[in-house]
């Protein structure tokens, strides 16, 4: 399961991602569709911490990808130093009220009016760092369970076919040259690129060398696959090829994150559509919830303008 949790990204004074929380199950497939800069390819790379999250906390499968926020953490705030004293004002100012109230009622504020600061005292990181501690998932291993496929194929060009399947598993040690060779021929075999083995990425069409990426991908075991737009760098002619195989994934019980362009196949693969416009999710749903009784009217306007 991968939970993604209030969060936001910011690139400057630019707010790309605006408390964006979304939890996919195992077995999930999820379209995740919406206009042009609205944020759907920086959640994706936030899942895999290919972008830092500004605030809020990625899960996966209950280990912490991203560092700890601590204003999703009530205990953690209140250690620290910014808490005690605005607690203290308010005891003196209401020596009657409920200090639980009080303290409720002061985190709220924290949270809100973004008041914590680089340095919250001793306790306050200590908290932290034992959270963080205690769940973290090394970058590495997360990125080797949530394989990735980019809008641009990115194969290395002074390597082979086999050579790009073969390389990252063996240099990482997950398998011996043998097994990650066997498991690249069989995975060709199955996509029909089997003769392609020895050929280099620059004789290869784009949808096969789409293809191939997403097999790199596979060549890794991961239990997860997140897809940024993968088709749309290709000719129209070359798309089907790519979601052909994406559709054989989805049928294998792959769990997918999708972002994408290509309605049909969001409608037809997907278990659960996210739509999101202005850097949040403004509606979910099932495909024949979002494609057949949309009740956003932002979303109705896009399908209008993309169906």
């Amino acid at each position: 399961m991968i939970e993604i949790k209030n969060v936001y990204k910011n690139f400057g004074s630019l707010k790309v991602l605006k408390a964006v929380s979304l939890t996919i199950q195992k077995g999930e497939k999820v379209a995740i569709i919406g206009p042009s800069g609205s944020g759907k390819s920086t959640l994706l790379r936030c899942m895999n911490l290919l972008e830092e999250p500004t605030y809020g906390e990625v899960w996966l499968d209950g280990k912490l990808v991203t560092p700890v926020d601590p204003y999703l953490h009530p205990d953690i705030i209140a250690e620290s130093k910014t808490f005690k004293k605005l607690l203290a004002q308010a005891k003196e100012a209401s020596p009657k009220a409920s200090e639980k109230a009080l303290a409720e009622e002061i985190i709220a504020r924290i949270k809100k009016e973004d008041l914590l600061k680089k340095h919250e005292g001793s306790s306050f990181a200590q908290k932290s760092r034992a959270l963080y501690k205690e769940n973290i998932i090394p970058i590495n291993l997360a990125r080797r369970r949530m394989g990735m496929v980019f809008q641009n194929v990115n194969l290395f060009n002074n390597m082979n076919v086999l050579e790009n399947l073969i390389t990252a598993p063996v240099s990482l040690k997950l398998k011996t040259k043998e097994e990650a060779t066997e498991t690249a021929l069989r995975l060709l075999d199955r996509i029909g690129l089997k003769e392609k083995v020895n050929e280099y990425p620059s004789k290869l069409s784009g949808g096969q060398r789409q293809r191939i990426a997403i097999v790199r991908s596979l060549c890794m075991s991961p239990e997860y696959m997140l897809f940024d737009e993968p088709t749309s760098a290709l000719d129209p002619e070359m798309v089907g090829e790519v979601l052909e195989l994406m559709k054989e994934l989805a049928l294998d019980g792959m769990t997918m994150a999708i972002v994408t362009h290509e309605m049909g196949f969001a409608r037809e693969v997907a278990t659960r559509v996210v739509f999101m416009d202005g850097g949040q999710i403004a509606e979910e749903g099932t495909p024949e919830e979002i494609f057949g009784a949309p009740k956003n009217e932002r979303l109705k306007d896009f399908l209008s303008k993309v169906l």
